[in-house]
């Protein structure tokens, strides 16, 4: 069985996720797959559900049940999602905590976030309100190393094992707080969750008809692992990569005001 390592050493990772560069940084991505097949060159490939899909930096993608992982990093985020236009119409900074001001792309604060509480009480109240609200979503990122056994590579139909690749993944909806309060668990004992793998599971959900799968994870506490000094080297890569994108938020919300600024002068000197 092939052993696939890390698309970069954790020394060139900096360089990566350099922000002075013109273009996005890189990182493989981590997402939940329910689905039993993938397109591979317009043909349908059988790949395992439900599953961890990585998609790494050369865009291949590997599908495994047994996967385990290690957060680094995680943040909050919002973002205003048009399904017509197919595009994000806002988004705002990182954060870390609900009581923290992230600027979006328009210039407000988390996109309109309000808590789900909150929102609830404009049902009826004020349902214009309330429905501008629901647009906005709300998301954990995860930042860290993957670990996937017999990982399956549609592509070529190989089995491959990924051992520690930097990674990020997005959470939101009903998978947002079990990661949360694992990470608190942790950090509780006094114990960095970067020294921590977690083994991931999928937990069925269904509401009706509608049927999905959650992420459990359970921390393998018996074997704390020794951070040393990569583990300090990929985490300050991760704050750049999380700076980079605070600053296009910061650049697009720029545009933005320009362009209205712009505007309004037009109207004046009609």
């Amino acid at each position: 069985m092939n052993q696939v390592a890390t698309l970069q050493t954790t020394q060139n990772l900096a360089g990566l996720y350099s922000i002075s560069t013109n273009t996005a940084p890189n990182i493989a991505r981590a997402r939940i797959n329910r689905d039993g097949s993938t397109e591979v060159d317009k043909k349908l490939v059988s790949v395992p559900a439900p599953s961890i899909c990585l998609k790494d930096t050369n865009d291949q993608e590997y599908y495994a049940t047994e996967v385990f992982i290690r957060v680094y990093r995680d943040t909050m985020q919002t973002m205003v999602f048009d399904s017509l236009k197919e595009e994000y119409t806002n988004m705002s900074k990182h954060f870390n905590q609900f009581s923290e001001t992230a600027i979006d792309w328009l210039g407000g604060d988390k996109c309109g976030w309000i808590p789900n509480r909150a929102r609830e009480k404009l049902r009826n109240e004020d349902p214009i309100a309330f429905a501008n609200a629901s647009k906005v979503k709300l998301y954990r990122h995860l930042y860290g190393t993957i670990r996937m056994e017999k990982a399956i590579n549609p592509a070529t139909g190989s089995e491959q094992e990924i051992v520690d690749m930097p990674f990020r993944m997005r959470l939101g909806g009903s998978n947002f707080k079990d990661i949360g309060d694992t990470i608190s668990g942790i950090m509780r004992q006094d114990i960095n969750p970067a020294a921590v793998e977690l083994k991931l599971d999928y937990v069925p959900q269904s509401r009706g008809s509608n049927k999905w799968f959650t992420l459990s994870y359970k921390p393998l506490m018996a074997n704390v692992i020794q951070l040393d000094s990569d583990y300090e080297i990929l985490k300050q890569d991760f704050e750049q990569l999380i700076d980079y994108e605070n600053s296009q938020v910061e650049n697009k919300m720029r545009e933005s005001n320009t362009s209205v600024i712009e505007e309004f002068d037009d109207i004046l000197e009609a």
